[in-house]
């Protein structure tokens, strides 16, 4: 036995022309076949000719049919734009951080280690020397040998 749902969405399919020849060969079989499905497939098609006939009457029922609305692609144009204009900023602050960076480094080569004092202390193990590191704002002990 067919589910009742199954049997009238495939009653509804063959009246509006959706079913394929042979699965309405089958339809058409077992309607014949089960006495309940013949009743079911007569009230499916009185039920699609009264609405067909309230649409005929009344159209404004009817959803309006729009035409084919074109499907907007954006054009390849526009992407390759918007990648160029991407790329286009990247280098530039690439650049910039370039040339940043190089300024930085020539005024850190100018400054370089200067030494404050010749001091050298002579411990009982080891010597060292004392020196100011500008760039990163420190003193540096160094051992001497």
């Amino acid at each position: 036995m067919m589910k009742p749902e199954t049997l009238r969405a495939l009653l509804i399919d063959r009246q509006l022309g959706e079913l394929p020849t042979d699965a309405a060969e089958l339809l058409d079989a077992y309607v014949e076949a089960v006495p309940a499905a013949r009743t079911e497939a007569e009230t499916a098609a009185r039920t699609l000719n009264t609405t067909r006939e309230t649409v005929r009457c009344f159209p404004e029922l009817a959803p309006a049919v729009e035409a084919e609305t074109e499907i907007q692609i954006t054009p390849i144009f526009y992407w390759f734009a918007r990648a160029a204009a991407l790329v286009a900023v990247a280098a530039l602050a690439g650049w910039l951080g370039f040339r940043a960076g190089q300024s930085s480094v020539a005024v850190n080569k100018l400054t370089g280690v200067t030494k404050v004092a010749d001091h050298r202390f002579d411990g009982l193990w080891a010597q060292y020397q004392v020196a100011y590191d500008s760039r990163r704002g420190t003193v540096v002990v160094s051992q001497e040998q």
